[in-house]
């Protein structure tokens, strides 16, 4: 059976509006979509950045399995290779010439000294304090006895004033007589030429430290022997000898004694012996240069050599 008019025409009202809302709401979403769209688009005149396009490349199974290569290590710089050094050669010496070393320097001077007649053949060789007029007056204006051995006792060297000494036993003998040992000291001052020092030489063998102690004097004198220190005083006429040292004056080691002088125990030579860092020590015999006088203050009637100080453990003046 047929719709009746009545209801068509109402059912024609209700579509009318619900289409006319989908047309609505159709076009307003075609607006939204329309300018969004304009929105994504670059303004005229400015050009638009490309989208980069990422590239893959096709894998490889072998480049997985290929371990990355280290980074390479820079090369250190190769010093260059010192040049060798080229060294002269010493100068050849004459055939059948040997070379000479400072020892044997000193033994030619200390020889030709022997062996010299005069004070004036003597003067270039020599190294002294003694006024030549004393000198003139010496046991070097002539000839010296002959030596029957001339051998290097021992050497010392100062590096601060450049000087190497060289201490010889000297052994002098005179028909009739006992041999004269004796110490004679040649110095090399530098690059110079060695020297005899003489005035030891001219203390001991001279006979001037036995002059001095032959009798009392009231002055005083500095003398260069070889000194031997003894922790007594066994001589009786030394006043207060309970209180003093001998000091042995001698011209060399294990000979017999020039003169004996003596001093306290507390004095300074006292001392330096006690001291013990000092190279001098009781029985041991050493080149000194030592000060001496005639006491007479501990009893005039009694005056005995006294040995003031040591003033140098060397014979450098």
């Amino acid at each position: 059976m047929g719709r009746h008019p009545r209801q068509k025409r109402r059912f024609v009202r209700f579509l009318i509006p619900v289409l006319f809302f989908i047309a609505s709401a159709a076009l307003v979403f075609g607006v939204l979509k329309l300018l969004k769209s304009q929105s994504d688009i670059a303004p005229p005149g400015i050009p638009q950045k490309p989208t980069p396009v990422r590239t893959i490349a096709p894998f490889d199974p072998k480049a997985e399995k290929k371990p990355a290569e280290p980074a390479p290590i820079p090369a250190l710089p190769v010093p260059a290779p010192d040049l060798p050094q080229i060294m002269e050669p010493p100068p050849e010496l004459p055939e059948g010439v040997e070379p000479t070393t400072p020892g044997m320097e000193a033994m030619e001077v200390l020889e030709k000294f022997l062996a010299a007649k005069t004070l004036a053949e003597r003067l270039p060789m020599i190294e002294t304090q003694t006024p030549e007029a004393e000198l003139a007056k010496s046991c070097l204006t002539g000839p010296l006895p002959t030596a029957s051995k001339i051998e290097i006792d021992a050497q010392e060297t100062n590096p601060v004033e450049q000087v190497v000494d060289f201490y010889h036993n000297v052994d002098f003998v005179v028909d009739g007589q006992p041999v004269n040992p004796q110490t004679l000291l040649v110095r090399t001052r530098g690059a110079a030429k060695p020297k005899v020092v003489v005035d030891p030489f001219l203390d001991t063998f001279g006979g001037r430290l036995a002059a001095f102690a032959k009798a009392p004097t009231n002055k005083a004198g500095i003398f260069q022997v070889t000194v031997s220190a003894v922790a007594s005083c066994n001589d009786e006429n030394v006043p207060n000898r309970e209180k003093k040292l001998t000091l042995k004056l001698l011209s060399r080691d294990n000979t017999k004694e020039i003169a004996r002088a003596y001093f306290g125990r507390q004095s300074k030579i006292g001392e330096m012996l006690e001291d013990g860092t000092y190279s001098l020590s009781y029985g041991k015999a050493k080149s000194c240069t030592v000060m001496l006088r005639w006491n007479a203050d501990d009893n005039p009637a009694l005056p005995y050599l006294e040995a003031l100080t040591i003033k140098a453990l060397d014979w450098n003046p």
